[in-house]
This record gives C-alpha cells, sequence and structure tokens, in this order.
C-alpha cells in the first residue's frame, strides 16, 4: 500500500485521508490508533497495575486459570479470560491453540512438526506450537 505524508502550515486541522477498495481490519486498526492513538492492555506486575501496547506483546498464554502477556523481555498477568482478550484484540493476533495467543507479526519463521503441527519462532526467540485445529488459519494469515 502506497503511504503519502503531506507537510501543513501550523494552525491548520489534521487531518487523514485512506483511499481504499473496502473496509479491511488493518484499515480499521489504523483509523482507531489515528483516532485513539495506540491500543493498550492494563496487566500486573509486581501487585502494580501497568500498561503495555499491544504492538509490544509477542503473545498471550494462559496458565492454571491465569492470563499472562509476554513482550520481548517482560511479563504482565492480565486480569481477563483469554477469550474475553481475544475479543479486544485486532487483526496481527490469532489463536493457536486453546490457551495461547499470538501476534502474527512477532513470528521469525515457521516449521512444521509431527501431527500435523507447527512450532512458530518468535522474535524474541522464543518457540510457540500452533496446534493442527489452527494451522490452516495461520497458513492463511501468513500467505503460505
Amino acid at each position: 500500500m502506497k503511504v503519502t505524508f503531506t507537510k501543513i502550515p501550523q494552525g491548520e486541522s489534521e487531518h487523514a485521508i485512506i483511499n481504499a477498495h473496502e473496509r479491511t481490519p488493518a484499515i480499521e486498526t489504523a483509523i482507531g490508533l489515528l483516532e485513539n492513538g495506540e491500543r493498550i492492555i492494563m496487566g500486573v506486575k509486581d501487585g502494580e497495575s501497568v500498561p503495555c501496547p499491544i504492538s509490544k506483546i509477542y503473545y498471550i498464554e494462559t496458565v492454571d486459570d491465569k492470563c499472562f502477556a509476554y513482550t520481548k523481555d517482560d511479563c504482565i498477568e492480565i486480569r481477563s479470560r483469554l477469550y474475553e482478550i481475544e475479543k479486544e484484540l485486532d487483526f496481527r493476533f490469532f489463536r493457536c491453540s486453546k490457551s495461547l495467543l499470538c501476534n502474527i507479526r512477532k513470528i521469525k519463521s515457521v516449521k512444521a512438526e509431527s501431527n500435523a503441527r507447527m512450532r512458530a519462532v518468535l522474535l524474541n526467540g522464543e518457540a510457540v506450537l500452533i496446534s493442527r485445529s489452527y494451522v490452516k488459519e495461520m497458513k492463511k494469515r501468513l500467505g503460505l
């Protein structure tokens, strides 16, 4: 997609124009960012509430009925159920298994595993398994 930026004089009202064939999830996200800034998820770390921008999240996992969001070098607890979090996220995230959501933009590589599963290596070096029932969606999203 071609992006054009035009600098305007001080005092003139800022605005954005998007020319597209249809309103896709990516365009919805761009509109949300332009109107509201980056979306965040509130989490808890060391007893304190911590805001976490969703673009920084590599994956979200449920362990022992608790949800955790993992960033490049941090982990925060999110006090919501995984399905509730999934509803709040945008097109960058997809479900890998019953207990895991992954940011597709943080995937470094994918490899086929046994039992029709796949393993995704993330940019931070961690690996996550994609259950066979979610492989088709992941391949579609990655264009494989």
